[in-house]
C-alpha cells in the first residue's frame, strides 16, 4: 500500500508505469559512470564494444533457444542485421566510449539525449514525421543547448575537450539513422528480441575484425573494476531494454520516451557523485534548454495512457 502524499490518487497500474520509467532511466543513466570507469583504465572503445556486443548476442541467443525461436537468416534479414548492427551498435558504441574517455559523464549524457531530435530532423525529409512549429522550436533549443556547451570557453573543465563533443553528436546521428532504417524497412516478421539478437551478431561480425587488427581486445576474466564495469554495462543495458519494450507495450512509445529525462538526470548526478564533476553555469543552462527542447520535440500523447491492453511493440529497439 502506497501512503506517500505525492503518490496518493495514482492508480496502482499508473504508479507501476511511472516506477518503470524511473527504473529504466536509472539503468541507462548508470551506464555512463560505468563507461567512464571502463575507458579510464586503459581499455579501448573497440574492445569494450566487442565484449558488450558478444555478451548481448550470447544472452539473446540463449533466450531464443529457450523459447524455441529461430532467427531468420535470409539475405534480406542478414543485410538488415548488418546495417542496424553498424548504425545501432558497432559505430555508436565505439563512439560513445570515446566520448566518455574525453568528456565529463554529465556532458556526454546530455548530448546523447539529443537522439530524438536528430531522428526527427532526419525523418522530416523522408515523410516519416510532419513538422510543426513547436517541434521546430524544440530542435532550435536543442541546437542552442549544444552551443552553450561548445562556444563559451569556460563551459568545460578544459576548452580543448570541445572537439570531442562531435563524438556523442555522431552517436545521435548513428542511432537516428538506425531508427529511420527500421521505420523504412519492409521486414515485419521480427519481434524486439529477435531484432536485438540479430543486430548483436551483425555488429559482432563488424567489430571482431577491427578488434583483431587494432589489437584492442582484453581479458574480461580478470574481473577487476573495469572488467566488472563492462559486465555491469551489458546487464544494465539488457534490463533497461527489456523494461523499455515493456513500457512501450503497456503505455505506448510517447509515454515510454520519458525515460530519457530520468536517464539524463541520473547520468549527470552519478557523474558528480562518483567522479566529482562540477559543471559550469553554461552546462546547467544547456541542460535546461535541451530538456525543454526534448519536451517540445516529443509528440503529444493521442489519448490517455492505456494500462490494461498491451499495444504492439515496435519491430526493433527504440533508441533514446
Amino acid at each position: 500500500m502506497v501512503h506517500h502524499p505525492a503518490l496518493q490518487g495514482l492508480a496502482p497500474s499508473t504508479l507501476r508505469l511511472w516506477l518503470a520509467v524511473l527504473g529504466v532511466g536509472l539503468c541507462w543513466g548508470a551506464t555512463g559512470p560505468l563507461s567512464k570507469l571502463a575507458v579510464s583504465t586503459g581499455h579501448g572503445a573497440i574492445g569494450i564494444s566487442f565484449w558488450n556486443t558478444l555478451l548481448a548476442a550470447l544472452v539473446t541467443t540463449s533466450i531464443q533457444v529457450l523459447r524455441r525461436r529461430r532467427l531468420p537468416l535470409s539475405p534480406r534479414h542478414i543485410r538488415f542485421f548488418l546495417v542496424c548492427g553498424l548504425l545501432g551498435t558497432a559505430l555508436p558504441s565505439s563512439l560513445s566510449y570515446t566520448a566518455y574517455a574525453h568528456l565529463p559523464v554529465g556532458v556526454t549524457v546530455m548530448l546523447l539525449s539529443a537522439i530524438p531530435m536528430v531522428t526527427l530532423l532526419l525523418a522530416w525529409p523522408l515523410g516519416l514525421e510532419a513538422p510543426s512549429a513547436g517541434r521546430v522550436l524544440g530542435l532550435g533549443l536543442g541546437a542552442a543547448g549544444v552551443a552553450l556547451i561548445v562556444l563559451p570557453g569556460s563551459s568545460l573543465p578544459d576548452p580543448s575537450q570541445a572537439i570531442w563533443i562531435l563524438a556523442p553528436l555522431a552517436v545521435a546521428i548513428s542511432y537516428s539513422g538506425e531508427n529511420i532504417v527500421i521505420a523504412k524497412s519492409e521486414i515485419r516478421d521480427l519481434g524486439p528480441l529477435s531484432t536485438l539478437c540479430g543486430l548483436s551478431w551483425g555488429a559482432l561480425a563488424l567489430l571482431t575484425p577491427v578488434m583483431l587488427v587494432t589489437g584492442a581486445g582484453f581479458d574480461l576474466t580478470v574481473f577487476g573494476p573495469p572488467e566488472l564495469a563492462v559486465l555491469g554495462i551489458t546487464a544494465l543495458n539488457m534490463v533497461a531494454y527489456a523494461g523499455y519494450i515493456w513500457l512501450i507495450g503497456r503505455a505506448g512509445p510517447v509515454f515510454a520516451a520519458q525515460v530519457g529525462y530520468a536517464m539524463t538526470g541520473t547520468g549527470v548526478l552519478l557523474g558528480m557523485a562518483f567522479f566529482g564533476e562540477r559543471h559550469s553555469v553554461w552546462v546547467w543552462a544547456a541542460l535546461a534548454v535541451i530538456v525543454l527542447g526534448l519536451t517540445l520535440v516529443q509528440p503529444r500523447q493521442p489519448k490517455a495512457v492505456a494500462v490494461t491492453t498491451p499495444a504492439p511493440v515496435p519491430q526493433g529497439p527504440a533508441k533514446m
